[in-house]
């Protein structure tokens, strides 16, 4: 077996492979003789071929068992041209230029991918990020408990006119010319007065109106005014409950006051600011050595990861259209080549430093988290039993135990700010 090699690009190769006709002639044979075997020529009996038969079947057969001799070749002698030169594909390969006759050498290319080789940027000798921390305040708690109030609220049926804050369940019939449109009716949907389309001259239009009533409204819907008859079929009000030690012991039974319901709360929100802090100088650690390591994201990589996100999204959205689809793909290229190539540098890292996971990492992780939720101990150990669900934990840990192990060579600039700026930033009210 004859091999040539040529590199399109980093990661792109073109292997060249020529087998001789002597040491493919017995395994041509050996597929001659059983096709042969299975033959049944005209008037006579299987397997029994002589004379005219033979020359019938040759003439009939050949080419399809040339066919099917080269396909089966293929896949050995690439196989063995690979483990020959020590390469290792992460696509299945393209074959190029296939020439094979009976009595001639099998000649054929093949184009496929590896694994980039690349120089990591020099991390052992200290480098620099930036990474930003927001400090929570009272806002925060204060969000949080109108957040939890709105969560364990109850609804109350109203009889009387219906005012800013109630919400109300509608049939929304759009109108052409003050005519119903048929097919565009929009039935039982709850509106919230005051919020949304339902603000303003809308609010205005609406106070007042009780259930079995009907009023038209002109609805503005992403800039376009569109008219609608509504009819209300209910009114609600929603009941609040007060901020008090009863409301404290209902959100969480183990806190028996508001004060100590406040103080928990608290110390979860600064751990979520913390955990996302964390997330953010991680980030920061990957932007450094993406943008600081020359490297190309395999075209393979790129379209698997794509396909695999196009399918995700098929899942929650069954008809999908093409025009969607590629929409996907198109804004989510960039975020597919950044994510191939640091998992690409991840591993190289890694396996450099030979970071791994133990089963004492595993098990005193799993103590971990039954500690800090001993109700759902259960829950826990059957979760961690799907195979599945182990290799993301190990994948959790092992990631965790890369960047606390950069880290120790990062300068961490830490940029504070205040929650209020996150919040103004998107666009909630301070």
């Amino acid at each position: 077996m004859k091999t040539k090699l040529k590199n399109i690009n980093p990661f792109t190769k073109s292997l060249s492979i020529s087998i001789p006709w002597n040491d493919l002639e017995s395994d041509y044979q050996n597929l001659f003789d059983r096709m042969k075997s299975n033959y049944t020529p005209p008037g006579g009996r299987k397997g029994k071929v002589f004379g005219i038969h033979l020359d019938l079947f040759k003439k009939n057969y050949t080419s399809s068992i040339e066919s099917q001799f080269a396909e089966d070749s293929i896949s050995k002698y690439y196989k063995a041209a690979l483990d020959k030169l020590d390469l290792t594909p992460i696509n299945q390969g393209k074959i190029i230029d296939l020439k094979f006759k009976q009595e001639q050498n099998l000649e054929f290319g093949i184009e496929f991918e590896i694994k980039p080789e690349f120089t990591l940027s020099k991390y052992d000798k200290k480098f620099k990020i930036q990474a930003v921390k927001y400090i929570s305040t009272n806002q925060d708690l204060n969000d949080a408990l109108s957040d939890l109030q709105n969560k364990f609220s109850t609804m109350k049926e109203i009889n009387s006119g219906a005012n800013e804050g109630h919400y109300l369940l509608v049939d929304m019939q759009e109108l052409n010319d003050g005519s119903p449109i048929i097919g565009k009716k929009m039935e039982k949907q709850y509106i919230k007065l005051g919020f949304g389309a339902f603000n303003n001259d809308v609010l205005d239009l609406l106070s007042g109106i009780k259930k079995d009533e009907k009023r038209n409204v002109s609805l503005d819907i992403k800039g376009n005014k569109i008219q609608y008859e509504l009819f209300v079929h209910k009114i609600e009000e929603q009941i609040i409950p007060d901020l008090d030690d009863e409301f404290a012991k209902t959100v969480d039974p183990n806190c028996k006051s508001l004060k100590l319901f406040k103080e928990k709360l608290t110390n979860n929100i600064a751990e979520n600011f913390e955990t996302e802090h964390l997330k953010s100088v991680n980030n920061a650690i990957i932007d450094y050595f993406v943008n600081n390591t020359k490297l190309e994201a395999p075209h393979s990589m790129i379209e698997n990861y794509l396909n695999h996100l196009v399918e995700n999204n098929k899942t929650q959205q069954p008809n999908m259209t093409d025009e969607q689809e590629k929409e996907i793909r198109e804004t989510s290229k960039d975020v597919a080549i950044m994510n191939i190539k640091w998992y690409l540098i991840k591993e190289k890292i890694i396996n450099k430093e030979k970071i791994d996971v133990s089963n004492d990492d595993m098990e005193k992780r799993k103590k971990e988290l039954i500690d800090k939720d001993p109700q759902n101990a259960k829950n826990i150990k059957v979760f961690l039993k799907d195979q599945n669900n182990q290799q993301k934990f190990f994948d959790d840990i092992l990631n965790e135990k890369l960047f606390n192990y950069l880290k120790k060579f990062a300068t961490i600039k830490v940029d504070k700010k205040k929650s209020d700026e996150l919040r103004k930033m998107q666009g909630e009210p301070k």
